[in-house]
């Protein structure tokens, strides 16, 4: 008399996962830029756009070592050898848009800075949220007994 067991829920894409931290991110960058706009001026409008541009671009490209790991041996050692190089990759392209947004004159390091931890801090704060929910779903506790085992 046991009723056949539900499957497990399909866990979304990666992407599918991302977009509520993007769309967050992309709002609070916007929130920065109206704050930096009225500090700042055009300069700390522009810095602004530009540290969440970076944030957006170095987070949405984090789904690309499991993409690629599609196409990997099933070794552990090719996976992690694309993530490392495909994180290195990224951060090296995030230190280089820094390296050119700061040699540029007319911007406003301190909106810079502030929106990029602002932007970052939302991002990684909403995409743990939106994690913790996705493996939570699904997953019952076994229940507790009273007595002794």
């Amino acid at each position: 008399m046991t009723e056949p067991a539900s499957p497990p829920p399909r866990r979304r894409s990666p992407a599918a996962v991302a977009r509520p931290a993007l769309l967050l991110t992309l709002a609070a960058g916007v929130a920065c830029s109206v704050v930096a706009a009225f500090t700042g001026g055009s300069a700390g409008l522009w810095s602004a756009v530009g540290a969440t541009a970076l944030v957006i671009a170095f987070f949405a490209t984090g789904a690309l070592p499991v993409l690629l790991d599609r196409f990997l041996p099933p070794t552990g050692m090719a996976a992690a050898g694309a993530l490392i190089v495909t994180y290195s990759l990224r951060i090296g392209l995030v230190l280089i848009g820094l390296g050119v947004l700061t040699s540029v004159d007319g911007v406003h390091e301190r909106a810079l800075g502030l929106s990029l931890m602002a932007c970052a801090l939302v991002y990684t704060l909403t995409y743990a949220v939106t994690m913790f929910r996705e493996n939570s779903r699904g997953v019952s506790t076994p229940a507790r007994s009273s007595g002794p085992e």
